[in-house]
């Protein structure tokens, strides 16, 4: 697994360089990192089946002026000059952020050693980011590079097996022997998002909307997504809303803007409503090359996603519920309620 994570970082590395923040004095912004661990689980749906588990790490910087306050090297410097909507020119600040994940999918029968030919493929994928972004409190644009792998590099069935085997978490699953097969995976991904509304205090209570769409291209999701999103609650920190999608599915970034010191607690609520047309997906369609399982699925699928967010100091908590229309209804029966917890730590 080691040799896997590696071989990703390299070439992520080589791909977009490293960058590195200065002390954010200057923005007038909290000027330390963000850590966040991500997991996600179909718990609340009470099944294992389709989507089922997945995890990610991330680490962001700190918000900078400009690209000029970041040492950018390799393809950075690059993507920020070329790339539409990542200029640093005006009233904005940047943005750079990192992530490893996996995501696990799985028929509904896990008792099944055979190729359950109508149900969607057991598939498993990990990957690594790297992602730029540009805000304020009414706009964000933002791009991410993700390089990984599907089928067994991917660690999917040994992850799933020692939490249901080993931790005793549930049934064996028997069939990963039918998984789609090893396969690099490559996608870039853009957002914007625009504020539309806000109203009250932002020292207190307040609400706002938004309203963004996104594109992702690749052999991992190929994909288009519009939608909206509302916040509601005390202390509401500036900027946007994190949707923490799977991994490699949407872009792991942080869109808030904390000013240094600030030490209130943050407690609010959100609604996204959001519509997607899928183009591909490896966790469907299988291989490029054709030869492994894939299942026929309806190419628009919508989703309501509402959370819960608080934060207090250098910690904080964030619990959403998804609920999503089952483009692979024909085969999966899984209705696709998950949950994701995320936990913020800022040093």
């Amino acid at each position: 697994m080691k040799s896997t994570i590696y071989g990703l970082l390299g070439g992520l590395l080589i791909v977009t360089g490293v960058s590195q923040v200065g002390d954010g004095a200057e923005t007038g912004l909290d000027d330390r990192k963000l850590f966040r661990f991500e997991f996600d689980n179909d718990l609340v749906g009470d099944s294992d089946d389709f989507f089922s588990a997945g995890w990610s790490l991330q680490l962001h910087h700190p918000a900078a002026s400009s690209w000029d306050d970041l040492d950018l090297v390799g393809a950075s410097d690059w993507i920020t000059s070329h790339v539409p909507g990542l200029s640093s020119d005006g009233d904005v600040f940047v943005r750079r952020g990192w992530s490893i994940g996996q995501v696990i999918q799985t028929p509904s029968d896990l008792s099944e050693t055979e190729l359950i030919v109508d149900d969607v493929p057991y598939a498993g994928t990990l990957g690594l980011s790297s992602s730029w972004t540009v805000l304020n409190d009414d706009k964000l644009n933002a791009f991410q590079i993700y390089i990984g792998m599907v089928g067994p590099a991917s660690f999917a069935e040994e992850v799933q097996t020692f939490v249901h085997v080993d931790l005793d978490m549930g049934s064996e699953p028997m069939g990963w022997d039918n998984q789609i097969d090893n396969e690099p995976l490559f996608n870039l991904n853009y957002l914007v998002a625009r504020k539309l509304a806000r109203t009250g205090d932002a020292d207190g209570l307040s609400a706002d909307l938004s309203a963004g769409g996104s594109v992702a291209l690749g052999n991992f999701f190929t994909s288009a997504q519009c939608g909206l999103q509302g916040r509601f609650g005390w202390n509401v920190p500036g900027g946007f809303t994190h949707a923490p999608d799977l991994s490699g599915r949407g872009i792991a970034l942080d869109p808030t803007l904390e000013p240094a010191g600030y030490d209130k607690t943050r407690f609010y609520f959100t609604a996204i409503a959001r519509g997607t047309a899928v183009a591909h997906t490896v966790l469907l369609d299988g291989n490029l090359d054709g030869d492994s399982h894939s299942t026929d699925y309806e190419p628009t699928l919508g989703q309501v996603i509402t959370g819960m967010h608080y934060s207090k100091g250098s910690i904080g908590a964030h619990f959403n519920v998804y609920l999503t229309t089952n483009p692979a209804e024909d085969t999966s029966k899984s209705d696709l309620v998950w949950a994701n917890l995320s936990v913020d730590y800022r040093f």
